[in-house]
């Protein structure tokens, strides 16, 4: 397939003759809330968090610079392609990404409930649609659909913060397992399961241990006997949290749970 035609007045383009004096740069037009008016070329591909910071070393040497508090206390806030205010709450998104309808960005003051409005931008990226937007529709199917996908959202959420750990690892990491008929290993001799070396890190810990064990162990078996030598070098406090361990796969998020023989896991 040829690649796609760039459309040349496009500032966002990568080869766009709009973009500014640079292919990797483009001249935005900052407005600070203290009335000074600032005109910088930045990375195209900076994330806001960078821009924030060129911005901020470079109003330093501009009037009323003080007035202006801690970095943290402000966030960008621009119009986008669908010609609506956005407030740029995730600042690990590039500016390339962004697509300002203009480059122009104004610097505001933020508000309270950052974590909700920093989540609500993440979802409205992964939309490809603000939730203010969302909220402006007056299609009642709409309206009706998200407030059943809420309630089924809440019921959700409320079934999980019932569960143990154990329960929960199952439910989000579920393991893979072989077929039982498929999984009979035998030593050759006495048709006894054969034995397994299993390797065995401590999680915060420089310490490591193998363990032979036999190959229809489960993995509480398993934990149970890892727990125990490590209790031999180490204090008898650490007996309270024994409770409190899992097994995960080396290198990978894949969890050892149920009480299913150690050979049947994939």
């Amino acid at each position: 397939m040829p690649p796609a035609m760039t459309d040349l007045l496009d500032i966002w383009a990568a080869h766009s003759p709009l973009a500014g004096h640079a292919p990797d740069q483009i001249t935005v037009d900052f407005l600070l809330p203290t009335g000074i008016y600032i005109q910088m070329d930045v990375p195209r591909e900076a994330t806001i968090q960078h821009i924030k910071l060129l911005l901020w070393k470079q109003a330093q040497n501009f009037p009323l610079f003080p007035s202006l508090g801690e970095m943290e206390s402000h966030m960008f806030e621009c119009v986008n392609q669908a010609a609506v205010h956005e407030e740029l709450e995730d600042e690990t998104r590039r500016l390339c990404d962004v697509r300002p309808f203009l480059p122009v960005l104004k610097l505001v003051t933020r508000n309270c409930g950052r974590a909700e409005r920093l989540l609500d931008s993440k979802i409205g990226v992964l939309i490809g649609k603000g939730l203010h937007e969302l909220d402006a529709i007056n299609d009642q199917e709409v309206k009706d659909f998200r407030s059943k996908m809420f309630r089924l959202s809440e019921e959700r959420m409320q079934r999980v913060q019932m569960m143990t750990c154990m329960e929960w690892l199952q439910a989000c990491f579920s393991p893979q397992l072989e077929p039982a008929a498929l999984t009979t290993i035998t030593d050759g001799l006495n048709d006894r399961p054969a034995n397994l070396k299993v390797f065995i890190h401590f999680d915060q810990s420089q310490d490591s241990t193998s363990l032979k064990v036999s190959s229809s162990c489960t993995p509480s078996e398993l934990m149970e006997m890892a727990v125990k030598k490590w209790l031999i070098t180490h204090a008898p406090e650490e007996e309270a949290w024994r409770g409190q361990y899992v097994l995960r796969v080396s290198q990978c998020l894949e969890f050892l749970c149920g009480d299913h023989p150690l050979i049947q896991y994939k």
